[in-house]
């Protein structure tokens, strides 16, 4: 599992050097990475997942119905997931 995390985080770090990045899943399937394979998640206000690969993380997008993965580097607010806060809680 951990070979695949890098191999990731690789792929991730040479699409996106300065930061943040767009580019075509094709690219990231063509160049080997594994979209099933991911350290944690982080989920928007506006309920859209990032996939985190430990210091880098994707969102996939669609822009004029071509599929896209936005990177960026991992910020400080991505580290507070909580997946019971999605859990209805029984009264």
């Amino acid at each position: 599992m951990n070979k695949a995390l890098r191999k990731n985080r690789s792929i991730l770090k040479t699409l996106c050097p300065a930061g943040k990045a767009v580019v075509r899943k094709e690219l990231l399937v063509a160049l080997g990475y594994d979209v099933k394979v991911f350290s944690s998640l982080f989920l928007t206000s506006n309920k859209q997942v990032y996939y985190i690969c430990y210091d880098y993380a994707f969102m996939p997008i669609v822009e004029h119905n071509v599929e896209k993965a936005l990177i960026v580097t991992r910020q400080d607010y991505m580290g507070s997931w909580d997946p019971w806060k999605f859990v209805k809680k029984k009264s």
